[in-house]
């Protein structure tokens, strides 16, 4: 998979989250930030298959 496929992934799933948790109403900032990384990471789980973190990081720092 090509660096920008895998930037334009990360980039639609932190949209996704912003869109769902900025929907609801929330009782804490700290729920809200909370319940994004979760959809976000989730997301990535699921188009990204395989990947882990740390292969992510890499290979969007590659130039």
């Amino acid at each position: 998979m090509h660096k920008q496929d895998i930037q334009d992934i990360v980039d639609a799933a932190y949209e996704t989250a912003d869109s769902i948790v900025g929907a609801r109403a929330w009782k804490t900032a700290e729920d809200a930030s909370a319940m994004h990384d979760v959809i976000f990471w989730e997301m990535l789980a699921r188009q990204l298959p395989g990947m882990t973190v740390a292969d992510l990081l890499a290979i969007l720092k590659e130039e």
